[in-house]
């Protein structure tokens, strides 16, 4: 059994001070700072220009905090990985239900996040940057976010369609120029209010990673948006539409996109129907849902694979009409659920964290047909 710690922080500021102080704290940590500082790729003056471009256009204010990062601990900013891995990981799966498909009538979004425990910061952050919507969401990479919601009642979440896009190792190589996952996220939920700004934001915005990308707001509006290779695509739903609930794991989903690239892993495919199963011809509330989360794979979405890099970090349950958001670290229910608002300032904390490993089950990662 491997004993972790997770913690929750309140960054206040305008991007350069946050990033500052980041880098101060940080500072004192060596071995944490070398991971984030060991950039492992060099970039031209060209890439340096059109990567600075890129995140003023569609991040902005990120190059402001990575480069108050930087000077707090004496580098170049090119240097902090960040860069490198989100100019172009992970399982998941994840689903809305409008409030027709809840007992109190709330919008819930909840998220089960699977990778290896050894590369997870397991930081969740309330993030205040000056003139930004402030956020609730856990990090990545510091910089970036994985999910979360922001004070306006946009809940954003994703799950990786298909074999994960990056510079590195075996990942499948980006098809086009453009953003890694964690940083779409902080966008959105830094700069729209609903689903239909967040849609409208990414219509024209590069994004390198192969997403689906879940969205829902506080009007009771949401929608799955999906990248293949730089080719988008979504669905909408709202209280007009038939359907109440939306959902993924890690293939495509939607039709337009799904016929390009068929296949998908075989546990991904059982997933999607495990929660077609859980939410159909029900009405849910937040319990119920954490409690299936945290149910084992195959019945439930919690997988102990860690050393495959498909153990569940952390399941997230969001209720999106109160602005709360629960998470549970390592899908260790004994530890208990711990419930933040966006609209709250809690204090400082840290928890310790048991994880246990498993092997995954035969065909557990077989492709087959969709």
């Amino acid at each position: 059994m491997d004993k972790l710690v997770a913690r929750y922080k309140v960054l206040n500021g305008d991007s350069y001070e946050i990033g500052k102080n980041e880098g101060e704290a940080m500072s004192k940590f060596p071995k944490g700072l070398n991971a984030f500082t060991n950039g492992a790729k060099l970039f031209s003056k060209a890439e340096k220009k059109d990567m600075t471009n890129l995140f003023q256009t569609y991040c902005p204010g990120l190059n402001e905090e990575i480069e108050g990062f930087a000077d707090a601990v004496k580098i170049d900013k090119f240097n902090i990985l960040y860069y490198a891995l989100t100019y172009l990981k992970p399982a998941c799966s994840q689903f809305a239900l409008l409030p027709e498909m809840t007992s109190d009538g709330h919008i819930l979004v909840a998220r089960s996040y699977e990778f290896s425990h050894e590369t997870e910061e397991m930081l969740l952050l309330k993030t205040k940057v000056s003139n930004k919507y402030a956020h609730l969401g856990t990090g990545i990479l510091q910089f970036g976010r994985t999910e979360g919601i922001n004070e306006h009642g946009l809940a954003v979440s994703q799950t990786s369609a298909g074999f994960p896009v990056g510079n590195f190792g075996q990942m499948r190589k980006p098809a086009i120029t453009g953003l890694q996952f964690w940083a779409v996220i902080r966008a959105l939920l830094e700069n729209c209010k609903s689903v239909n700004e967040a849609l409208d934001y990414v219509k024209d915005m590069p994004i390198a990673y192969n997403i689906n990308l879940l969205l829902a707001d506080k009007a009771g509006n949401a929608a799955l948006f999906e990248t293949l290779d730089g080719r988008k695509s979504f669905k909408f739903i709202d209280a007009n539409t038939e359907r109440k609930y939306i959902y993924s794991t890690n293939h495509i989903h939607i039709d337009e996109l799904s016929c390009i690239e068929p296949m998908a892993m075989h546990n991904s495919v059982h997933r999607y129907k495990s929660i077609e199963k859980f939410i159909t011809n029900k009405k849910l509330n937040r319990v119920q849902i954490q409690e299936f989360l945290g149910k084992k794979y195959p019945e439930g979405l919690c997988c102990y694979y860690y050393d495959e890099f498909f153990g569940t970090i952390k399941s997230i349950v969001i209720d999106v009409t109160l602005g709360e958001l629960d998470i549970c670290w390592s899908g260790n229910t004994s530890k208990g659920w711990k419930t933040f608002k966006v609209s709250e300032d809690h204090s400082d904390m840290e928890w310790q964290v048991d994880l246990i490993s498993e092997t995954a089950p035969e065909n557990f990662f077989k492709m087959i047909k969709q």
